[in-house]
């Protein structure tokens, strides 16, 4: 009974992150017909978040353009299939993605910055915050700063923080293997976001 509800829980979280490809497809295409038309070689950029990889091993990246000398569009991606295996399971697993906008004081890619953006997720945590498990889904916008620093003439390293706004639908379950519902609920939420040490290559 306790592996058929466990395995329940991960069916379920298995069925959101299928839709989370398409969600990912569609920001994707969403942001390369918004810059297509002005956008050249010069103006791409790709990332990674090295503090990210830190958070369970979760796996990102960043795509943008730049059509505008002090704007930049980008889609970002999340995802983290991890379980580690520590008495009860350990996970923070998560699946998501933003769509964004930044304007810059200087140059695009270059020195100080504002930040917004849209996200959407999946999420399914165990023994991160408390002994309970919880999955669920979220939606929110965050908005922030930061400064990206010129290492050469192709690398940055962006330094950001933020904060985000939104609401999540989740279910509590007594533990990450057992599959015993708590309690259902839908919350609103503010959280620090973006909090990063982001290196970038400019394509």
């Amino acid at each position: 009974m306790l592996f058929q509800a466990s395995r329940l829980v991960e069916g379920c979280y298995f069925r959101k992150q299928k839709n989370m490809r398409k969600i990912i497809v569609l920001f994707a295409i969403a942001a390369g017909s918004l810059c297509a038309a002005n956008a050249s070689a010069q103006n791409m950029h790709l990332a990674t978040n090295l503090l990210d990889y830190l958070n369970f091993g979760t796996i990102n990246c960043e795509f943008g353009l730049s059509p505008a000398p002090k704007w930049s569009f980008y889609v970002k991606g999340r995802y983290n299939p991890f379980t580690y295996k520590f008495g009860d399971n350990l996970q923070n697993r998560v699946a998501s993605a933003a769509l964004g906008a930044k304007y810059w004081f200087w140059y695009a890619n270059s020195g100080w910055f504002i930040n917004s953006r849209v996200g959407y997720g999946v999420y399914n945590t165990g023994r991160i915050f408390d002994e309970f498990a919880y999955e669920g889904h979220a939606l929110g916008v965050a908005f922030g700063g930061g400064y990206a620093l010129m290492l050469g003439k192709k690398w940055n390293l962006d330094f950001s923080l933020g904060v985000q706004v939104g609401g999540s639908s989740y279910t509590k379950y007594s533990c990450s293997r057992c599959g015993k519902v708590l309690e259902q609920k839908t919350r609103m939420f503010v959280f620090p976001a973006d909090i990063g040490v982001q290196l970038s290559r400019i394509l």
